[in-house]
């Protein structure tokens, strides 16, 4: 229990077999490392298929996540955000 998001990055290694699947629980996400934990998967290829919180034993702080490995091409590529500096907006003569 928690090893999750000490272990994760060693499961995606480039000496690891690739795995088509991953069901992982993770428990009590901390922040900027669940944040990391979901970008390093999709980078590598993977893609979320299933999600359900862990109810029954719990607070719900535990939620099971299911991932199928899929060629990277498949993915597409995120949006960068837009800086907000390069928008206008024109407000003149409406209303």
């Amino acid at each position: 229990e928690n090893c999750e998001w000490k272990t994760y990055q060693d499961w995606l290694e480039p000496d690891m077999p690739r795995m088509r699947q991953i069901l992982v629980e993770v428990h009590k996400a901390p922040g900027n490392v669940a944040l990391d934990f979901f970008d390093k998967h999709e980078e590598q290829g993977y893609v979320r298929f299933h999600k359900e919180p862990n109810i029954q034993y719990n607070d719900g702080s535990c939620v099971e996540y299911a991932f199928l490995g899929l060629e990277k091409e498949f993915i597409p590529p995120k949006p960068k955000p837009a800086d907000v500096t390069e928008v206008s907006v024109e407000t003149e003569g409406k209303k």
